[in-house]
């Protein structure tokens, strides 16, 4: 073969980069699939949930009820991958992922006394619990988004509970762990306009059951519209005016059971 038919890389291989590490998105700067984007786990969830698949195309998607500020997004971490379960995952590095829950989930939470964690090298299950969060009224269990070994525990959370509350995505973190299955457990993830479409109307359900819950009790309501309607427009407004216990009723249905749970469950009513 001549030299003119041989073909040379445009870019040296030592200056070849991911584009996601050097946007940051991705905070490791290693590459295991020789930068073929088209295999990459990482591109294909992020190009899936970037698609939208029309997800704002919905007039009353765009609005703004119920949200933060008018803006639903501003919770939204572009760089972090969403659980239905309202736990939010942040990949370090192929080894490492950080775990905490989102600010859904932290607005119902009040008087957090204890966050109990699992044990440093202990397993944890997709699906299946991994901490417990200990309240006034109410125990709630986190589940758990990705299987592998727990790594580290956040030891502030052990003096300073409240910080899953006051700063959910920072200082709040709960876990970290060693996936065992990444690229499979990314994919049951949300992120992008996904997540964002996902958060939208997981919010639009709270509101729905706590007016529910506040219609039931006017006492505690104060002030309605003709038509018996709350006068409070965003969801931190509706659950200043419920009771701990009735935040409680609320958590419990925005939680899912464990896969275990649920399967023993339907052998028992079988």
């Amino acid at each position: 073969m001549s030299e003119k038919s041989k073909n040379y890389p445009l870019i040296p291989e030592e200056e070849r980069k991911c584009i996601w590490m050097t946007t940051g998105f991705i905070t490791y700067k290693l590459c295991d699939r020789n930068y073929r984007c088209e295999i990459c786990p990482f591109e294909q969830a992020i190009k899936n949930g970037e698609s939208g698949e029309g997800d704002f195309q919905d007039p009353e998607e765009d609005g703004t009820e119920g949200s933060p500020n008018g803006d639903p997004s501003a919770w939204i971490n572009g760089s972090i991958f969403y659980h239905p379960d309202h736990c939010w995952v942040k990949v370090e590095n192929p080894e490492k992922v950080r775990i905490g829950i989102d600010d859904l989930l932290t607005q119902l939470i009040t008087h957090v006394q204890v966050v109990i964690l699992p044990q440093v090298g202990s397993f944890t299950s997709e699906g299946e619990y991994c901490a417990h969060i200990i309240q006034e009224d109410y125990i709630l269990p986190v589940i758990s988004p990705l299987s592998g070994s727990v790594q580290t525990v956040n030891p502030r959370l052990i003096k300073e509970p409240e910080l899953i509350t006051a700063d959910p995505r920072g200082d709040g973190w709960l876990i970290t762990i060693k996936p065992n299955h990444l690229e499979s457990d990314l994919k049951n993830l949300l992120f992008g306009r996904k997540a964002l479409s996902w958060h939208r109307r997981e919010e639009k359900e709270i509101i729905a059951r706590t007016d529910l819950m506040l219609k039931h009790n006017p006492a505690a309501v104060g002030p309605t519209m003709q038509d018996g309607g709350v006068r409070i427009g965003c969801l931190q407004d509706r659950l200043n005016i419920a009771n701990s216990k009735q935040r409680a009723k609320i958590l419990d249905s925005s939680i899912a059971r464990p896969k275990k749970f649920k399967r023993s469950l339907s052998k028992s009513t079988g």
